[in-house]
């Protein structure tokens, strides 16, 4: 099976369910490398799905995205050097960002959460033009990003990106997989340190998202 699984995932495009099961196997083997890739997968799959789908499968597949999500970044949070591999672009949203910035924030890394937050707010705007859910992502990104923001009592800056992000929304769909971002924020972040306002500014990034 993991020989199978490697072999799709050569492919210059394997069929997205196949890449779901292809990620799975492989995240038994090597969960600290393979559990955002499944969550990318799985988010592109449901994305992918017409307005028949029943949402129970929906919500099925967006719930192990998230607990996948959930696990990595707490194990990468726990210990800097837990993924040792970057986990490369592709299809699907970067919500590994996301949840590694809100693991490095509830584990009291207040300033590795907001780099991490940064990247992925950068990756969102990246994103090309034919990317017709990029600018849903965005605004989820920018939002966290104000967020942080707002903890370090930098609310100008803050007010900024949730204005860049009210009219990211205004002109953007809802892609079903943004239900993972939302499953991510549900959980409140902790509040304000007070090293993170008052001490020199020390970012320490996992080796994985740097």
């Amino acid at each position: 099976m993991v020989t199978w699984a490697r072999v799709v995932l050569l492919q210059d495009q394997p069929r997205p369910y196949e890449r779901v099961q292809a990620h799975r196997i492989l995240n038994v083997e090597r969960p600290h490398v393979y559990r955002p890739r499944l969550a990318r997968s799985l988010a592109a799959f449901v994305d992918g799905f017409t307005p028949a789908a029943p949402p129970v499968a929906i919500a099925a597949i967006l719930g192990e995205a998230t607990a996948a999500l959930r696990a990595w970044a707490a194990d990468l949070a726990a210990a800097a050097a837990t993924a040792t591999e970057p986990v490369p672009r592709g299809e699907g949203p970067d919500w590994h960002l996301l949840a590694a910035s809100l693991a490095l924030a509830a584990a009291g890394r207040g300033d590795a959460a907001l780099t991490v937050a940064e990247r992925l707010t950068a990756a969102e705007r990246r994103r090309p033009a034919a990317d017709r859910w990029a600018e849903a992502r965005l605004a989820v990104a920018l939002d966290h990003q104000a967020a942080l923001l707002d903890r370090r009592q930098r609310s100008a800056a803050a007010a900024d990106l949730r204005a860049e992000a009210a009219k990211a929304r205004s002109r953007a769909g809802n892609p079903p997989s943004n239900a993972i971002a939302g499953a991510l924020l549900a959980e409140p972040l902790p509040p304000p340190l007070r090293r993170d306002h008052h001490a020199p500014r020390r970012t320490t990034v996992p080796p994985a998202l740097r």
